[in-house]
């Protein structure tokens, strides 16, 4: 049961010119028509644009206009008894349109959305001339059909949201006069960044940016120092809270040039379509914004970066924003100056080594150390008391003397008891890799964490023995 868009044809004429004629509005009456291309996957309870059509089969113009005047659900679908080829379809629920929107307005409207969502869509898209036919949709392609429909009529927003579920999450962007363009969202609150202007990274972040024109910035540091945090916090106080201008994805061992540039995916034709991936898509829409846009990197280096990101590597420079350059498909793209690329990386990971340094060179880093300060912050806010402060910091900084370990690791303790699950669950093993065949260093790095909890618990019984051992068959 797809969605579908029901073009009606010369059979159809009477009918569209009735359709044309009428006031805008929901119609409890049925329509009847038949068609002699219906789809198996089109059934009762699809849901269907009616498209007015030609009367002369030539795509000739009408005394109506040609275009969706009507959305409508498939009520019934029975084949034609004398012509068994043909199916006849009822259809109910009609909400039928103040006017036909034209081929050219969903175009117009929209270019960029156009482009990537309805291109291909059947009847809308290019060079189809079908006419009294059933043509099935995706969803998306539907839905973004009702999404631009409802920005040239806003008057019918209301009840297409209410027909159709899920439209009013379809972003759009929307052409204006002249060459300006703004995205437009179907949600317009905002996120409040939990950093403020005057953040010191975020300050840093911005002058690499627009003083010195890095490609990106790269936010390093050990686990625990809220890199992933902090790299969103910045996105959205570069895009004044708008998260439609961000974008998150995430390297992994088998990330691929095909995953975040450009590559093949089925067209359902037996065939293969070339397609914008996240980097490309993302130019796309800092072209058609004035303003900030971000693409986050998370992980950065969990595979080789130069090798996802291919001939764009050079590109991203500051002084290469802007530029054409050609795509292994033999397609040109480019890189706007006002898409901000922002990357994380623990520099311990072994893969960081695999980095070539012409990618390297191209990344400014901002180094995110364990932070007392925070942690401070952190059980504050989880309600210890000062006399618990003091062994809990006093262990953090102790502990970085032995191995750097993030002041984030530390965000849910509030007790005693949240401590030692730290210890049992998370920092005892991050500890013991790193001294697996140092038992002296891990051994100190223990004892620190027995004196700590012993504090806390201002008995030195009740701790005694219960910090874990050094074991290196583990």
């Amino acid at each position: 049961m797809e969605p579908a868009i029901v073009r009606l044809g010369p059979s159809s004429a009477e009918l569209s010119r009735n359709l044309a004629g009428a006031p805008a509005g929901s119609y409890g009456d049925y329509i009847e028509i038949t068609c002699a291309q219906v789809p198996a996957d089109f059934d009762v309870g699809s849901q269907v644009w009616l498209w007015l059509g030609s009367d002369n089969n030539k795509g000739q113009r009408t005394d109506w206009e040609q275009g969706i005047r009507a959305y409508a659900v498939c009520a019934n679908k029975e084949r034609d008894p004398v012509n068994t080829k043909s199916f006849e379809i009822t259809l109910s629920d009609v909400i039928l349109l103040p006017r036909a929107i034209e081929k050219h307005e969903l175009l117009e409207t929209s270019p960029e959305t156009y482009a990537r969502s309805l291109s291909r869509a059947a009847i809308v898209g290019l060079n189809n001339y079908s006419s009294q036919v059933v043509q099935i949709l995706s969803g998306n392609e539907f839905k973004t059909i009702g999404a631009v429909i409802f920005q040239l009529l806003p008057e019918v927003r209301p009840a297409l949201e209410a027909a159709i579920p899920g439209i009013g999450d379809i972003e759009l962007i929307e052409r204006q006069s002249g060459e300006e363009a703004k995205v437009i969202s179907s949600d317009n609150k905002k996120t409040e960044p939990e950093i403020s202007e005057d953040d010191l990274i975020f300050q840093e972040v911005k002058t690499l940016i627009e003083d010195d024109g890095v490609g990106g910035v790269l936010l390093q540091g050990v686990p625990g120092t809220g890199k992933t945090w902090y790299a969103k916090q910045i996105a959205l106080r570069f895009v004044d809270g708008r998260q439609e201008f961000i974008r998150e994805v995430q390297f992994h061992p088998s990330y691929q040039y095909e995953d975040f540039v450009e590559g093949y995916v089925p067209n359902g034709e037996m065939g293969f379509t070339i397609r914008d991936k996240h980097l490309l898509q993302m130019c796309t829409l800092a072209r058609s914004h004035d303003g900030p846009v971000v693409l986050i990197i998370d992980e950065f280096s969990r595979t080789d970066p130069a090798r996802v990101m291919g001939e764009a590597m050079t590109y991203m420079e500051g002084t290469l924003r802007g530029q054409d350059f050609s795509l292994p498909s033999g397609r040109h793209a480019n890189i706007p100056k006002n898409l901000i690329l922002l990357a994380t990386m623990n520099p311990e990971d072994r893969s960081v080594d695999e980095i070539d340094a012409a990618m390297e060179r191209r990344w400014a880093k901002v180094t995110l150390d364990p932070d007392s300060n925070k942690l401070r912050q952190f059980l504050t806010d989880n309600g210890m008391t000062g006399a618990q402060l003091g062994p809990i910091i006093k262990y953090f900084n102790d502990l970085q003397r032995h191995i750097s370990i993030g002041h984030a690791l530390f965000r849910t303790i509030r007790d005693t008891a949240s401590l030692d699950r730290l210890w049992r669950t998370q920092l005892r093993h991050i500890v013991f890799k790193r001294f697996r065949f140092d038992e002296v260093s891990f051994k100190a790095v223990e004892n620190l964490t027995a004196d700590c909890l012993e504090a806390l618990n201002g008995n030195t019984d009740a701790t005694e023995g219960e910090a874990a051992t050094f074991d290196a068959n583990q």
